[in-house]
């Protein structure tokens, strides 16, 4: 079973990635839920080649919630987020690269294309 390098998991709410997660960090994110046996479920692998804080946001803005909540049967689907931080944007892309080859690509993910090498 893939396993993630992050801290974790987090409630998905402003307050929290206020709280935890540096505006200016360049780093990686995995969105997702905590299941019945108390395991992390990665659904959205995510980075942030500047600000972790915005990127976080606008990815709970486009996949927690409304019709995905309804298709997991769950009030609040992707409630949970994790991340790490990386030194170089290249460092990250690295890293958001393998989790999302680990955690099943497209076919499992929300994500809907790989990730790009920074600067594309």
């Amino acid at each position: 079973m893939p396993k993630l390098d992050m801290d974790g998991p987090f409630d998905l709410t402003d307050g929290v990635i206020n709280k935890k997660v540096n505006g200016d960090a360049i780093g990686n994110f995995a969105l997702g839920f905590v299941n019945k046996k108390g395991n992390f479920v990665v659904k959205m692998i995510g980075r942030a080649d500047s600000d972790l804080q915005s990127e976080i946001r606008k990815a709970r803005r486009k996949y927690a919630g409304g019709v995905l909540s309804r298709m997991l049967g769950r009030g609040t689907a992707l409630d949970k987020f994790k991340y790490s931080l990386a030194d170089t944007a290249d460092a990250a892309y690295q890293v958001q690269r393998r989790a999302f080859e680990d955690f099943g690509g497209s076919k499992k993910l929300l994500n809907e294309a790989a990730p790009e090498p920074p600067g594309k």
